[in-house]
């Protein structure tokens, strides 16, 4: 019964050895805001170390040392929904989720930048919580088995800390001693459990569904969020002692403060308020300690956590605020810890000696030789460039705006116009291909502009022509035909389902040098795991056969691939490139910066790579090192790590 139970609540473990993903990575160091609201701010009651990590929907940790710069290191192209910090100082657990199938916690060392294990849940986390003395992490599902121990040190699940289902809980803490926890129910119940035997000790009604729940004064109160209400219950009996009006109030709560804190958004301030307790029995009407201003417009307050005498707060535009809580009467101007100090690189693509770079202001040339930024033309909202011989075609992804290249006197022309939204652009030869709303194949002379339907069907992803007649196909199998790539005789319109297992092929790459293959990444289901894998492979045309040649055992639905042949490029499994040389069969992995890859470019020896924020990371193509990290300033400068 207990493997039933507990195989419920995951697909399967991912136990990762540090060795296996360590990343020999260097964190970015800046006051750099989040690139997107912040989900998480967690401070570490009684260690030595004086810091506060945040996570964000961008997917990064940042580490905020007393001094005001904050370690960036981004761990997933996924929201971070949830964090908890070991009491040994050095482990973060994290909750990621896309939201929908996808939930994923994974403990990771900080000072190592490497991912201890990994598990991939069936249900969403509830609640994410390391034990007292950080010898388990605790995770509660939405699911009737509820919570699950993870033992720390092994990784390994621990089903005797709670022997029976503890349905959802939304809150969960140990003693200090690790012998009992409190579990608090939207349902409207707080359990008591002895976790040494692993039984029920006390079960007490109270308030449902309450969302923020949190212990303070030394757990002998519980404080939760609903209806616009804070509700205080003493946690010993379930019993409410308190209830205060509030407008989207932030609580603060910790075991070792006696009173409760919260934070109301008013426009362009926000006030921090305290409800005190009286002698251990009732609370006392909320008092306004501090009022703050020099939030920007729309931002608003949305987590914060102590962190001794001072709080830590994080907002929904990405900023991290550091106040303290001492009662004033006086508003006080607020500056955020974070600041906005990077424009975004959209894309790169290489040109000439060096290479095009499109901002969301400009598009530009440079090269690492020189560092130079030669400034071609303003953006006005384009998110991919393409060089065609030395000039840049403009698009933007998702829209029927019109494609555009930069001729020799700095103007933007217009190449074509699409009828649908654009999924994919790329160059052949004279000729762009584009795929048109995942529903037609299309071909644009690129000096007359005329186009021509190639191919029309349903859940397309890419498509490649190798030459004047053949086209390559790479689709869902969920649509007709259930194959996920096809050959199309441009000029019979013969259409032939290719032999490829996969639920969804993309990211095609063909090199004349190599004119009898070419490559894409697939996603298929194991049959033996009944997990989804995703894998690079090679097609030859001529036998129309394929092999695998690198797979992972999960979904990576935006891995590319960029084939310069002899060696083949990609991000497979998201965290680093690799290179595979066809040739010397030589399988090798770049090291990373702080952001995770999305593209490669690649010029002579030089080789260039776009992270996920933005940034831009040059190596020698044959060495795995970084040379260095280009961050482009507000003023459009390149600044160096």
């Amino acid at each position: 019964m207990q493997k039933n139970k507990f195989s419920k609540n995951f697909i399967a473990s991912i136990l990762i050895s540090s060795a296996a993903f360590a990343l020999s990575a260097q964190a970015h160091n800046s006051t750099q805001a989040h690139q997107s609201p912040v989900t998480n701010v967690a401070f570490l009651d009684g260690n030595s170390e004086k810091s506060v990590v945040s996570a964000g929907e961008d997917g990064f940790l940042i580490k905020w040392t007393e001094d005001g710069i904050g370690a960036h290191y981004q761990i997933s192209d996924l929201p971070i929904k949830m964090i908890t910090r070991s009491p040994n100082g050095n482990d973060i657990a994290v909750y990621e989720s896309d939201g929908a199938s996808l939930n994923r916690v994974s403990v990771w060392n900080w000072k190592t930048l490497t991912r201890r294990y990994a598990y991939r849940f069936t249900d969403s986390i509830t609640t994410l919580k390391y034990s007292a003395k950080g010898s388990y992490l605790i995770c509660g599902t939405a699911s009737v088995n509820g919570t699950s121990f993870i033992n720390s040190t092994t990784g390994n699940f621990d089903r005797t800390k709670i022997k029976e289902n503890t349905g959802v809980v939304n809150y969960i803490a140990t003693s200090d001693t690790e012998n009992s926890a409190i579990a608090y129910s939207p349902k409207g119940l707080i359990s008591y459990y002895n976790i040494r035997k692993g039984q029920l000790k006390a079960k007490y009604p109270t308030e449902d569904y309450l969302s923020q729940v949190g212990l303070f004064n030394n757990n002998v109160f519980l404080a939760g969020v609903r209806d616009k209400t804070i509700f205080v219950v003493q946690a010993v009996t379930g019993t409410t002692i308190g209830k205060f009006p509030a407008n989207d109030p932030i609580l603060v709560a910790s075991n070792k403060c006696p009173d409760l804190l919260y934070i109301v958004n008013e426009g362009r301030e926000f006030k921090v308020y305290k409800i005190q307790n009286d002698r251990n029995k009732a609370v006392v009407a909320p008092e306004l300690l501090r009022t703050f201003s020099g939030l920007k417009n729309n931002e608003r307050i949305v987590c914060a956590d102590f962190a001794g005498e001072e709080i830590y707060a994080g907002t929904n535009l990405g900023n991290i605020y550091k106040f303290d809580y001492s009662a004033a009467e006086r508003v006080d101007v607020q500056q955020s810890l974070s600041d906005d100090m990077y424009e975004k690189v959209y894309d790169v693509a290489a040109v000439g000696d060096g290479f095009y770079f499109l901002s969301s202001k400009t598009l530009f040339k440079s090269s690492y030789d020189n560092g130079v930024i030669e400034r071609k033309a303003a953006n006005s909202g384009y998110t991919n460039v393409i060089t065609y011989n030395d000039n840049a075609i403009l698009w933007e992804k998702d829209s029927k705006r019109n494609v555009v290249m930069l001729d020799s006197a700095g103007a933007l022309n217009q190449l074509y116009s699409p009828s649908a939204a654009l999924q994919v652009l790329r160059l052949s030869g004279d000729s762009l291909i584009a795929i048109e709303s995942h529903s037609n194949v299309i071909q644009i002379d690129i000096a007359t502009g005329n186009k021509k339907e190639l191919y029309t069907g349903t859940g397309i992803q890419d498509a490649i022509l190798v030459s004047e007649k053949n086209l390559y196909v790479a689709k869902s199998s969920a649509s007709t035909p259930n194959v996920p790539l096809l050959y199309v005789n441009t000029e019979t319109q013969e259409t032939v389902p290719l032999n490829l297992k996969g639920n969804i092929a993309y990211s095609l790459n063909y090199d004349s040098a190599k004119p009898n293959e070419f490559y894409g990444v697939t996603i298929y289901t194991d049959s033996t795991s009944k997990r989804l894998t995703t894998a690079i492979f090679s097609f030859d045309m001529n036998r129309k056969t394929y092999r695998n040649m690198l797979s992972i055992s999960d979904e990576d639905s935006e891995a590319f691939t960029n084939f310069s042949f002899p060696v083949l490029y990609t991000n497979i499994g998201k965290t680093q490139v690799r290179s595979y040389n066809l040739n010397s069969r030589r399988d090798f992995l770049y090291k990373r910066s702080a952001s995770m890859p999305v593209k490669v470019a690649k010029n002579g020896n030089r080789m260039l790579v776009l992270n996920r924020d933005g940034s831009v990371s040059w190596y020698n193509a044959d060495m795995n090192a970084v040379i260095a990290d280009w961050y482009l300033t507000n003023d459009e400068t390149w600044f160096e790590f």
